[in-house]
């Protein structure tokens, strides 16, 4: 059996309030445990009398939940919270991490971390690619020349501007012609003083 399902199949006897049995069934011979070097068992027989001794003094099991979980290559750590109630009507609440060493599908050790929680695996390191997708986002901007060119079709309205300019040319061009045309009436009044002797004759 894989190490991941041996710890698997521990806490599922530990979520189901059956913790001095799990310890019975699963840790060896000469398991230590410990919680800190003044709290230190050197064996089963001697973790599995304290065991006994806690729950003969609990009255109620409020609550057992695992909350997280991950294994290594020989060691386990299962993140646990316990609620109890003991016979004084006291409320035991216990966060900790069991920390777990195997050898041949057995416990050889069991520590117990208090108020501790298992870390986020390091997974977020693969957020890296993300530069990829940064990269893939400047090729589109690579493109926005081709719309530049686009504005150079607009340089045709000038040509025909010029156009126009070219035919307004004649149109100024009569301006100037029309003003000859006014010296006739100039002609016809020398015309009249040249009459005017004649008359004088008679």
């Amino acid at each position: 059996m894989k190490l991941q399902q041996l710890a698997e199949a521990l806490d599922a006897q530990i979520l189901k309030g059956d913790i001095v049995g799990a310890f019975d069934a699963f840790a060896a011979e000469n398991c230590v445990t410990l919680s800190n070097p003044k709290d230190k068992t050197q064996n089963k027989v001697q973790k599995l009398e304290i065991l006994r001794w806690f729950f003969d003094n609990i009255a109620t099991v409020n609550r057992i939940e695992r909350l997280a979980f991950q294994a290594g290559d020989t060691t386990t750590d299962s993140q646990f919270v316990f609620d109890f109630t003991n016979r004084q009507g006291e409320n035991l609440v216990f966060h900790e991490v069991i920390h777990r060493t195997w050898k041949n599908d057995k416990v050889v050790e069991e520590q117990y971390l208090m108020g501790q929680a298992i870390s986020a695996p390091k997974t977020s390191a693969a957020k890296k690619p993300s530069k990829k997708d940064a990269a893939q986002e400047v090729q589109p901007a690579a493109a926005k020349p081709s719309v530049v060119t686009a504005p150079k079709a607009a340089k045709k309205p000038a040509a025909k501007a010029s156009v126009k300019a070219a035919e307004a040319k004649p149109a100024a061009a009569k301006a100037t012609t029309e003003p000859k045309a006014a010296k006739k009436p100039a002609a016809k009044t020398t015309e009249a003083k040249t009459t005017k002797p004649k008359a004088g004759k008679k």
